[in-house]
């Protein structure tokens, strides 16, 4: 079974290390810490038999809401657990007035778009060769809250 829960300090070294496993370009884990400072930044954790099978950080500013990052473990997708994540920063972030969302995603990342897409995000512009190792583009996907 599995539980989503806000990030704590002690879990930045299980979330680092899925940063590492997860993308080519990881976040270190003192970014990841000021995550956990930052009165814009809404990050969870989620928990499979004691571990940390996934992640998501949320950034509000002004009514527009940002998901900054979601991974899961390699070893757990095909569970469940991104859509998990994904139900929980809606809920958060039309609780917390956020009049649209965005995000950033590899153009070849195909489950990651689908995914989007499932929740109405859209297609709306193209950031030529923005990914590196290796330089890829990034399509932006928006969708307006309910």
């Amino acid at each position: 079974m599995s539980v989503i829960r806000s990030m704590q300090k002690e879990d930045l070294p299980s979330v680092a290390g899925l940063e590492e496993q997860c993308f080519t370009v990881p976040w270190p884990e003192n970014l990841l810490s000021q995550c956990l400072d930052s009165p814009l930044d809404q990050v969870w954790v989620l928990e499979e038999e004691g571990g940390i099978a996934g992640y998501c950080n949320l950034r509000i500013v002004a009514g527009e809401g940002e998901l900054m990052r979601i991974a899961v473990h390699p070893a757990k997708r095909g569970r469940g657990y991104a859509r998990e994540l994904m139900e929980e920063l809606e809920k958060h972030a039309s609780e917390n007035g956020a009049q649209s969302l965005s995000l950033e995603v590899r153009a070849s990342n195909l489950p990651a778009i689908r995914l989007y897409k499932s929740y109405g995000y859209e297609i709306k512009a193209v950031r030529k060769r923005y990914y590196t190792h290796p330089a890829e583009d990034a399509y932006i996907m928006q969708h307006r809250c309910n």
